[in-house]
């Protein structure tokens, strides 16, 4: 039986370890990429997604004369917001120059490290780069 005393004390403990588990479930993993490796790659921006919890693109890219495709897992709207960057930055068809970690299993993509739009602005992934000791 819970008396009202444990009742009391149960509360705020309850509410301090919501709060200590609300950051952990704030942040993804990184475990899919190969963080302790960066990749960089030229191509054209196919498309971009500006979304929550993770912003992410399509790039065209060759590869060995192929023209191929891959995904690239980003920040979210507030990293990018933070550094200056707006949905309107993105075009399609616009000349990027990425660095990320690239995916284990050895498919294209991976998680983003660092952009260069041909404005000149550019992002750094602070997220990533805390996973990746950098």
């Amino acid at each position: 039986m819970i008396t009202l005393k444990r009742a009391r004390l149960a509360a705020p403990l309850a509410a301090v370890a919501l709060g200590l588990s609300a950051p952990a479930l704030a942040h993804h993993s990184f475990a899919a990429y190969d963080m302790n490796r960066t990749v960089s790659v030229d191509g054209t921006l196919k498309e971009f997604r500006w979304g929550a919890p993770h912003s992410s693109m399509v790039l065209i890219y060759i590869d060995k004369g192929q023209e191929r495709q891959m995904s690239i897992v980003a920040g979210s709207p507030l990293m990018f917001s933070k550094q200056g960057l707006t949905p309107r930055d993105f075009r399609r068809g616009d000349k990027v120059k990425v660095v990320f970690h690239p995916n284990i299993s050895g498919q294209p993509g991976g998680a983003m490290a660092s952009l260069r739009l041909p404005s000149g602005k550019t992002f750094s992934d602070v997220e990533a780069a805390r996973a990746g000791g950098n």
